[in-house]
């Protein structure tokens, strides 16, 4: 599965809300404070907990509002002075209903805010954990961005949060200290691209809730045009449903002194473009699978981002290779035989003048909730088609081994590992079980 989850598609309509009121603080006046996070297809999952709930939040730069959504049955929030409120999203008919809250408190690590509007979704489109594969409950950005410095380190899955009153930056040779711009309280930086032997000077909205590299928006007058080698695809999803594009690759996107070559693109189709527009995103926005190369520190109050490579600095991009797309989608039962094997009493015969051990062998029958993962796309032209996979097929085995074993990612990253590998799947459709297999493909 592409790692792309078009964030930026589904809550760019939420820009023209006015920010919340409540600002987030360091407990205890203290300077700073470490937060491990979880990285799910490159994108960074924190711990929060809202009203005393204790949930998992999408950290993302590319949004201005604080969005609840994704809880479990079992999930029960009080939320404050709640109003009901209609949003227009792009290319919807009806506007979505959704509730305002005002003076919530949040908890992130040693930081809180005690006066925070959010805002609350009942719309299914932005269920993030059946994309990711684990639950998801909402979204933060700019709320959280906004009051401190933030040293991400995707390597070791931790955030180092700043007072940025505070902060002082250190020294460091390998660094590159790049300037932001802001629009409706998200950040653009400025990249040179190169495209179709041209070089462009674009200026991209930064945006790590985007599992892709970049985003690139095709406009004739600012000579951004769709490369010649390319291949329809599934790009992510908006909010009236999946929105689809061309896949491509960039001769080179450069920031500041780093160099980044055959740089994995995704074009939408235009009529998406012309409805962002709107929306004030420029020529489009750089994703997490560059962020995670570097050591990226956010300041907003000074307006920069410094980036320092790491080892993933020079790994190769590379598109799926297999042409499905997979989700999680629910929960299956499955039977498992648990064997144990214990010493019974250490018998001597004396008789032989030999001692032997006699062991009691049990074997129980034990049924679990396992992940449940279906296909929910298949790439024209791809592998996965030229076998017959079809959407709505559910994975039940993956190269022999049963699918419930791996996450979400794992299973992307064997789907986008190598170039002619076999993979076999074994699925599922509708009352048949069948063995598919197939050898994965480089597309560009």
């Amino acid at each position: 599965m592409k790692k792309a989850i078009g964030l930026l598609m589904i809550f760019l309509m939420l820009h023209h809300i006015a920010s919340s009121q409540g600002n987030f603080r360091i407990e205890d006046d203290k300077s700073k404070f470490e937060l491990p996070f979880q990285l799910v297809s490159d994108l960074v999952i924190i711990p929060l907990e809202l009203n005393g709930v204790k949930l998992s939040f999408l950290l993302d730069t590319g949004v201005d509002s604080t969005i609840l959504f994704s809880l479990d049955k079992e999930d029960s929030i009080d939320v404050k002075d709640a109003s009901i409120i209609y949003l227009r999203g792009i290319g919807e008919e009806e506007p979505i209903r959704a509730l305002k809250s005002t003076g919530n408190s949040i908890k992130i690590g040693n930081s809180f805010s005690n006066d925070l509007s959010i805002y609350i979704s009942f719309d299914n489109s932005m269920n993030l954990s059946s994309r990711l594969g684990i639950p998801v409950n909402g979204i933060i950005g700019n709320d959280f961005f906004k009051d401190f410095v933030l040293d991400f380190n995707y390597l070791k899955k931790k955030l180092i949060v700043y007072n940025k009153d505070r902060y002082s930056s250190k020294k460091c040779n390998r660094c590159e200290v790049l300037p932001l711009t802001f629009s409706n309280n998200k950040p653009y930086i400025e990249a040179i691209s190169k495209i179709n032997g041209k070089e462009l000077t674009l200026n991209f909205l930064i945006d790590s809730g985007s599992g892709d590299a970049i985003w690139v928006f095709e406009e004739e007058s600012a000579g951004v045009s769709l490369p010649e080698v390319h291949f329809d695809d599934f790009l992510g999803y908006g909010m009236s449903g999946s929105v689809y594009g061309a896949r491509s690759r960039v001769e080179s996107i450069k920031l500041g002194k780093f160099v980044l070559n055959d740089v994995t693109a995704s074009f939408p189709d235009k009529t998406y473009i012309d409805g962002l527009k709107t929306y004030d995103t420029k020529n489009g926005s750089i994703g997490a699978k560059i962020l995670r190369r570097f050591q990226v520190i956010f300041d907003y109050s000074r307006k920069s981002v410094s980036l320092r490579p790491n080892r993933l600095y020079l790994e190769p991009f590379e598109y799926d290779m297999s042409g499905i797309v997979i989700a999680h989608d629910g929960q299956m039962i499955v039977k498992e035989l648990d064997h144990s094997s214990t010493n019974g009493i250490n018998n001597l015969n004396t008789t032989e003048g030999a001692g032997s051990v006699i062991y009691e062998s049990t074997t129980s029958v034990k049924f679990k909730l396992q992940p449940l993962y279906k296909i929910v796309e298949v790439r024209p032209e791809s592998p996965a088609e030229k076998v017959g996979l079809q959407k709505g097929d559910i994975l039940l085995e993956i190269n022999n081994k049963p699918a419930y074993r791996f996450s979400l990612s794992g299973l992307q990253k064997i789907l986008s590992s190598k170039d002619g590998k076999r993979i076999k799947l074994k699925i599922e459709r509708g009352l048949d079980k069948t063995t598919i297999d197939f050898r994965l493909k480089k597309i560009l």
